[in-house]
């Protein structure tokens, strides 16, 4: 295990002169493919080799300076150390009474989270789970049970932006729903959604006998970083009572700058909010988090009370299993416990307020130049741009984006420039 540390450490010495990402050949994935599982076991040595080698040597960087962070980050070294120790000890997290001081961590980290939103009170509550598209159908199915009865099912409607996260159509389709039962709102030139048109749609839908149940905010999309406004959608709601969900998978850790919170007024409207730290906060796979207003919602989707868990249920204190769909399963929280402790929220504050400077300076120096178009105005550290040359049809400057990126993941030295990034 140490010789595997140290030559993990030896790569990262030397990161900036290897490229993000070679993708392997044909003969690498069929290698693998095509190997035995072994009746007798071999040298373990070897098998860690191989490991290195022929699995992990393959894989993007996402430790690269010049790796620009798309959906996961560079990881924290205090994450890393809260993992190993994670797996050392293999506590299993869904019972409070399995390890308490443990489980006392993951809830007062959630607490902790409720605040950042502006929740309030003892109700608060919520659970670490595997990532976003757990949290977001986790909140979707408290959206259904604290306002439809089974047979109004049919009638149910939820409503979400065109620029939503495909978790939430799929978390609809698993807990029931049909496509006809999702209303996706069209979006303003900023990517954000139109809440008049939302405003219009519930109307129309509660016309028609139709039942409104839901509807989802965005608080940093997945392909521009755009934030709703959330403090609109969340008087909707409010109007018309509709569970108010958000998905902070991504931009939920804007929380913690004092400068750029504001971007998520009326979070704290909201009924429940995803935010997964394995994205902006440098956190090992995986630490995604569903943190609600009133954790009843969650209990009374959840719980269950098995003969076998009767030695382990306790009244005092509430278990993981009786807030979410898992059973047994890692601490997620310890890891980012350890990285919160060990380098205090205005440093990673800084970090989230330096995402948004470099996406604005990334900006202002493509507006210096020819050719070079902004797609989406920067937002949680995300700017959208390509490069247009006059007189290339549509479907050549697609492939010329295309081709732009794939030599920049394989160059040690910037594209554009001759210092090594």
């Amino acid at each position: 295990m140490v010789g595997f540390l140290e030559k993990y450490l030896e790569k990262n010495a030397k990161i900036r002169e290897l490229p993000i990402y070679e993708k392997p050949n044909e003969e690498a994935v069929k290698h693998i493919l095509n190997m035995n599982i072994p009746a007798k076991g071999r040298d373990p040595l070897v098998v860690g080799e191989e490991l290195i080698n022929d699995v992990f040597e393959h894989a993007m960087l996402g430790q690269h300076p010049r790796y620009y962070s798309f959906v996961f980050s560079a990881i924290s070294p205090y994450s890393l150390a809260g993992s190993i120790l994670t797996d050392i000890y293999n506590i299993n997290a869904g019972g409070w009474e399995l390890a308490p001081v443990v489980a006392a961590l993951e809830e007062r980290l959630v607490k902790w989270m409720g605040e950042c939103a502006g929740y309030s009170g003892d109700n608060v509550g919520g659970v670490f789970m595997s990532g976003g598209y757990m949290a977001n159908m986790s909140a979707l199915v408290a959206a259904r049970d604290s306002r439809l009865t089974p047979d109004e099912f049919p009638k149910a409607r939820f409503y979400f932006s065109d620029q939503t996260h495909s978790s939430i159509a799929k978390g609809l389709r698993i807990i029931g729903f049909g496509e006809s039962q999702m209303i996706k709102i069209p979006t303003d030139d900023e990517f954000k959604i139109r809440t008049d048109l939302l405003e219009e749609a519930i109307l129309a839908d509660i016309k028609a006998g139709k039942k409104p149940v839901a509807v989802v905010g965005n608080l940093g999309t997945t392909n521009a970083g755009c934030i709703d406004p959330l403090d609109k959608i969340g008087h909707i709601a409010k109007k018309y009572d509709l569970w108010f969900h958000i998905d902070g998978a991504y931009g939920g850790s804007i929380l913690l700058s004092p400068i750029y919170r504001n971007l998520a007024k009326g979070i704290e409207l909201s009924d429940s909010f995803s935010w997964d730290t394995h994205k902006w906060l440098m956190q090992t796979y995986s630490c995604s988090t569903l943190i609600v207003k009133d954790k009843i919602y969650l209990l009374n989707s959840f719980t269950e009370h098995p003969e076998y868990l009767a030695d382990v249920n306790t009244g005092n204190h509430l278990s993981g299993w009786d807030l979410g769909p898992e059973m047994s399963g890692p601490n997620r929280a310890i890891k980012l416990w350890y990285t919160l402790q060990a380098t205090g929220t205005d440093l990673l504050a800084e970090m989230i307020e330096y995402s948004f400077y470099n996406a604005n300076l990334v900006k202002k120096e493509l507006e210096k130049r020819p050719n070079w178009k902004i797609i989406s105005k920067p937002c949680c550290g995300t700017v959208n741009f390509r490069y247009e040359p006059k007189g290339l049809s549509p479907e050549k400057i697609d492939k010329l984006t295309d081709n732009i990126s794939k030599k920049n993941n394989r160059k040690r030295v910037c594209v554009y420039c001759n210092d090594r990034a």
